[in-house]
């Protein structure tokens, strides 16, 4: 039988082993690459048709592309929208190709993330082919504009990105 002091530094050289272990963790994952973030996403609309909508995922945020109909186009193409907080977009996360009256590359097609800018809540689309939040009704028009009476006080976040084809949309992340 081993005496108390051969236990004891077989005890102590065991817990040094696992934390020797433990603390060499990090350094060995840094040995290897991280995942690359995502430069784009090509995302397919050729089933979008028009008042239909499609998500996606994009760097972590859900995204909404809607196909708009010819009355939704008409709307949002009315001067003086005395309803909406900010209709020249002046206070709103966007591309610089996004600064017109339709807040998109493409008047058919809207893309925006389906965050609300309030507190985050994912918005739905409603039957008139704005959106709403469902957490504190901020209420948006087609183009995601914030109609006033909501919480919200600012558009709805447009993603950047491109037609990469006729039934093709690509999303790019330009932060990398």
């Amino acid at each position: 039988m081993p005496d108390r002091r051969t236990v004891l530094t077989r005890f102590v050289s065991g817990f040094a082993a696992i934390a020797a272990l433990g603390f060499s963790i990090p350094f060995i994952r840094s040995l290897f690459p991280a995942r690359q973030p995502e430069h784009y996403r090509n995302i397919d609309i050729s089933s979008l048709r028009s008042g239909l909508s499609l998500k996606a995922n994009w760097l972590g945020r859900p995204v909404i592309i809607v196909a708009r109909s010819d009355e939704q186009l008409a709307e949002l193409n009315q001067p003086d929208r005395d309803d909406l907080l900010d209709p020249d977009s002046i206070s709103s996360t966007q591309p610089e190709f996004a600064r017109n009256p339709t807040r998109s590359r493409q008047s058919g097609y809207f893309l925006a993330f389906a965050n609300c800018t309030h507190l985050g809540c994912e918005v739905l689309l409603d039957e008139k082919g704005g959106f709403n939040c469902p957490c504190h009704q901020s209420s948006f028009d087609a183009a995601g504009r914030i109609r006033r009476g909501g919480a919200a006080k600012r558009n709805l976040e447009i993603p950047d990105y491109r037609l990469a084809g006729p039934d093709t949309i690509r999303l790019i992340n330009r932060r990398t």
